[in-house]
């Protein structure tokens, strides 16, 4: 609602109560001339005086409803309930990113933590191969120089075969 749209409420409002005054004003003249039974002149001059404590409750309205519009200063107090609104959301708002944030933060926290992991056992398997390639590469060079000892004992066990069946002039069979 508007300032505009509050205003024309709060006159529309304050114009009714001035109506049911007025109303309360002129029932309680015709009670007032009932309940006389006077003669007809000493009936007007009451309603006379009527009509004009009417017109005086009319202005001491007025008086009061400018008084209220001046005290209050409706824009001004629509920009208080706007800026308290405004605070309160705001504040739950903030309250929400902050838990929000926290979780976030640990979610990082974690992340990065997981990642490390991961980069420590990257980094140990492949020292792990290394080491392991540098071990072939070790034992193959050492087969290429040296004497291999399984080959070298099964060679020799043949030749010591052949040498004691010869010995002994046995054939060997095949």
């Amino acid at each position: 609602m508007t300032d505009k749209e509050l205003l024309v409420v709060l006159n529309a409002a304050i114009a009714d109560a001035r109506a049911a005054a007025a109303a309360a004003n002129t029932a309680a003249a015709s009670a007032n001339q009932a309940s006389a039974g006077s003669a007809a002149g000493v009936a007007g001059a009451r309603t006379q005086s009527n009509v004009e404590q009417a017109d005086v409750s009319k202005s001491a309205l007025n008086v009061i409803a400018d008084q209220v519009e001046s005290d209050i200063d409706t824009p001004e107090a629509w920009k208080a309930n706007v800026k308290r609104t405004y605070d309160v959301h705001q504040s739950a708002d903030m309250e929400s990113f902050s838990r929000n944030r926290v979780h976030f933060d640990g979610m990082v926290t974690q992340l990065q933590t997981h990642l490390a992991n991961i980069n420590q056992l990257t980094l140990q398997s492949l020292a792990n191969n290394q080491n392991q390639s540098n071990l072939n590469n070790t034992l193959s060079i050492d087969r290429s120089w040296n004497i291999n000892e399984t080959d070298l004992s099964a060679k020799s066990a043949a030749v010591l075969t052949d040498a004691i069946l010869s010995r002994a002039a046995i054939t060997p069979k095949k």
